[in-house]
């Protein structure tokens, strides 16, 4: 009898202990949501490990069509070479500091009217402009159409200060004091041509992420008006994770086209790190979305360490070229590259290809 009650007592211990780490568990990731960084912490209220496996009601709508190669010359219809052309050699108008920010942003008017966002070298650590460069590059050999036309180029102190706007000289100490000229007097910095028109889709607050948490999860469909746009956010957080850029959920970062459907790759001087793995930040997001453009999977596949060096260089005024990137961040690039095609893979063996490749 002494036996039997204590084999009983046993079992209803571990019953309990399970009982305890699974409630452990479940206030672990809870905690997780509040003390993620950032302005909007995401709260979904099923974590996605937790998703049923069980698979969806099929998607019978018709999916939306993401751009194409051959559109990749184009941004928002205009030729990415022309609007290069012009950022590389137009004669510089008038320069104004951007608002907000916790760095040396400014927006440049050509003499032709067509404008240009700039962000020299400067002290901020989160804004590195050759690397906003290197994400336009990376776009490119990604097939994907969303990150505005980049060129690197030098401005001298004097036409800077010289053309600063009125509004402006306020600022001028900062600008001076943070931004990095050479011993010429000179600054290089990134150009990104000036999308005319954008707007806050709302994707990075707390509502917005439990909204497409649930749209891009096996557990939820994704209206039709919504496709496109979910298409191209799902393709961010992977951008993401390739360029290891942490900074996109800090606020202002998720901007898109006033009708909503269209999702601009923005601000992207902060990353590319030589972090094999990937920042937490970006996975946190990443390991929400468990369906992916197979388009994009095939350009990840068929990313090529020597296609990446040949591409990842700019073509200074001497005619040298100098690398965006380093070895160690390319190879870094790389490495997240492969870790980002094993969480797709792991998501095609629980919930099938069909599943998970609904993107075009």
């Amino acid at each position: 009898m002494a036996a039997a009650a204590a084999a009983t007592r046993l079992r209803w211990l571990c019953a309990q202990l399970v009982m305890f780490s699974g409630a452990l568990g479940w206030l672990g990731y809870q905690a997780g949501l509040q003390l993620e960084p950032g302005t909007a912490q995401a709260a979904a209220s099923t974590p996605p490990a937790l998703y049923s496996i069980a698979a969806p009601a099929a998607r019978t709508a018709q999916v939306e069509r993401a751009p194409a190669s051959d559109e990749r010359e184009t941004f928002l219809g205009m030729s990415s070479e022309r609007l290069r052309q012009r950022m590389q050699s137009g004669q510089i108008r008038s320069i104004k500091k951007n608002r907000g920010g916790s760095s040396i942003s400014l927006r440049i008017e050509f003499s032709d009217g067509s404008r240009a966002a700039f962000k020299p070298i400067q002290s901020n650590p989160q804004t590195v402009p050759r690397k906003e460069a290197a994400a336009y590059v990376l776009s490119r050999l990604l097939g994907l159409n969303l990150v505005s036309p980049v060129v690197m180029r030098t401005v001298h102190r004097d036409e800077l200060f010289e053309k600063l706007d009125p509004a402006s000289l306020p600022s001028r100490p900062r600008i001076e004091r943070e931004t990095v000229f050479d011993e010429h007097g000179k600054t290089l910095g990134a150009f990104s041509y000036w999308i005319p028109r954008v707007a806050d889709l709302r994707l990075d607050t707390t509502a917005g992420i439990h909204r497409w948490t649930e749209w891009l999860g096996q557990g939820g469909s994704i209206p039709p008006e919504k496709t496109l746009l979910m298409s191209q956010l799902s393709s961010l957080l992977i951008f993401d994770l390739l360029q290891n850029n942490s900074d996109r959920f800090s606020g202002g970062n998720l901007l898109g086209a006033p009708d909503g459907k269209t999702l601009y790759f923005m601000d992207n001087a902060f990353g590319f790190q030589a972090d094999p793995e990937g920042h937490t930040r970006c996975w946190f997001y990443l390991h929400r979305v468990q369906k992916f453009s197979l388009r994009l999977v095939q350009a990840l596949e068929g990313l090529r360490a020597d296609a990446l060096a040949a591409a990842m260089v700019w073509s200074r005024a001497d005619g040298s070229q100098q690398p965006l990137l380093t070895d160690e961040e390319q190879a870094a690039l790389l490495s997240r590259r492969d870790r980002a095609l094993s969480h797709i893979d792991q998501a095609i063996t629980m919930y099938g290809r069909e599943n998970v490749l609904v993107f075009d």
